[in-house]
């Protein structure tokens, strides 16, 4: 268990400016919050994945079914979170743009929309993770764009991001908060992606060789390895 001395000890030691350790404080109070948060709903995801039901879960955390599902059900939502947003690299955020042009005649912004905008961004660690892993080159792209073949075309109004693409940002947000990152990059939306198993990007990716656990190695092997390579690409 973390305890309060240890927290105290860790900004103490970072300046002797009583105001900056305030501040510091603050911020570092902010991110055990969404630290607990996500950890709570990895479990939750767990939970769910073992046939556990949204009673059963709202039971075990003292709350109601309709509460559970309210905290840990994305819905459709034409907008994102504003507090991942922020985070984002420019990179992300240019991937968020392209994914929803690719679903401009989508009726909703999907993962295979997500994962057409990370290919999109060649530069990017995500794009470059999948080249290094896919069964043959271009060999994503190719089969993300089969699938949304079979859509019918039409412009809607609006556009909501559809559950699958919102809990897979959520979960990239996890991704980045478990290798100690408090940016969104393009590696942390592929990861998340992949997670989120029930969208139309993990089927595609695992379908041309690319899983979660090769993913993850390749990313953290680039980010901590002895060249260096800035994360966030």
């Amino acid at each position: 268990m973390i305890q309060l001395t240890d927290l105290i000890v860790t900004v103490a030691q970072e300046t002797d400016d009583a105001l900056v350790r305030l501040a510091k404080a603050v911020e570092m109070s902010g991110q055990l919050n969404e630290l607990g948060d996500h950890l709570i709903g990895h479990f939750v995801d767990e939970a769910r994945r073992g046939g556990a039901s949204w009673a059963e879960i709202g039971e075990s955390l003292g709350v109601t079914k309709q509460a559970a599902q309210k905290r840990f059900v994305p819905k459709e939502s034409p907008e994102l979170t504003k507090p991942s947003t922020e985070r984002y690299t420019q990179r992300s955020r240019r991937v968020i743009a392209l994914a929803r042009h690719h679903a401009r005649f989508s009726e909703r912004i999907g993962t295979e929309h997500l994962l057409l905008g990370l290919l999109d961004d060649s530069g990017g660690l995500a794009a470059k993770t999948i080249a290094k892993l896919e069964s043959g080159d271009g060999s994503t792209r190719i089969a993300v764009l089969h699938r949304l073949e079979k859509e019918p075309a039409r412009r809607p109004e609006k556009q909501p991001y559809s559950t699958h693409c919102k809990k897979a940002l959520e979960l990239a947000v996890r991704e980045a908060l478990r290798m100690g990152h408090m940016f969104i990059g393009t590696e942390h939306i592929l990861l998340g992606v992949l997670l989120e198993e029930g969208g139309t990007a993990a089927d595609v990716l695992h379908t041309t060789g690319v899983t979660h656990a090769a993913a993850a190695a390749h990313i953290e092997k680039v980010v901590n390895g002895p060249q260096q390579v800035l994360p966030g690409a």
